[in-house]
């Protein structure tokens, strides 16, 4: 069967064009509360409350469970915010939502990025991101045994997954006539994808900004469904990134 793409320029907070339960993995990395301006209207995140930010992403959460197969997963890549000198836990709050859906949690990866965003001496300097990890249903999820990464920081028991990942990430712009703001790396979604998911399933990002997650599935075979509200400033980079539209 041919892998099949698409991609929806609207918002994730209800994806009806989405049946129930026909998705393997979903794999993203939503806005953060207030810091990136990504260029549309009625983005999440951007110019809300706290509380009002993780709201709408529970709507899209609960979507993600609603169309998510029995054995299938979710990704989400996240980090916390200082914002007027008061640090968020974002990862943490999003967990504890996310278990009130109804989801599983199997535990959090460390993504290490050695060249991460300088600092001010008075600061640390970020060098890692989380990668939450979820299953639907915990008793049917299994990992595709032959496709387990070492840790990349010695080796673990056999059989083991190594949970600190060393992927370097590229600068922030796709083009230097497209720049986009935040861009996770290929590497990063390629082994999610090949971890968790056969050829001809599907993979689907409720946030798709770039592409990538489109991009390295067209790569590996998969079928992939993405959600992109910017169509104005994103549909073009993401024609040009995949050489599907």
């Amino acid at each position: 069967m041919k892998p099949t793409y698409k991609v929806f320029f609207k918002t994730s907070e209800n994806m009806k064009e989405v049946k129930n339960e026909t998705i393997k993995t979903i794999i993203t990395s939503p806005p953060y509360w207030d810091l990136k301006n990504y260029l549309t209207k009625n983005q999440i995140g951007y110019n809300e409350t706290y509380e009002e930010y993780l709201t709408r992403l529970n709507k899209v959460w609960k979507e993600c469970f609603r169309i998510l197969k029995s054995d299938g997963s979710i990704w989400i890549n996240i980090n916390s915010r200082t914002y007027k000198k008061k640090i968020y836990l974002i990862p943490f709050d999003i967990i504890k939502e996310m278990l009130k859906i109804g989801f599983s949690y199997k535990g959090t990866f460390i993504w290490h990025k050695p060249s991460g965003i300088p600092a001010s001496p008075k600061n640390l300097s970020d060098h890692f991101e989380y990668v939450l990890f979820f299953v639907k249903d915990n008793s049917k999820f299994n990992f595709n045994k032959n496709n387990l990464w070492k840790d990349d920081y010695g080796l673990l028991e056999s059989g083991k997954i190594g949970t600190s990942w060393r992927i370097v990430k590229k600068a922030g712009s796709v083009g230097k006539d497209m720049p986009h703001p935040a861009i996770y790396p290929d590497e990063l979604v390629e082994r999610i994808i090949k971890l968790t998911s056969n050829e001809n399933e599907f993979i689907l990002d409720p946030f798709l900004g770039s592409g990538t997650t489109l991009a390295v599935s067209k790569k590996l075979n998969r079928s992939c469904i993405g959600y992109e509200l910017n169509d104005k400033e994103y549909k073009e980079l993401i024609r040009k990134r995949t050489n599907l539209f």
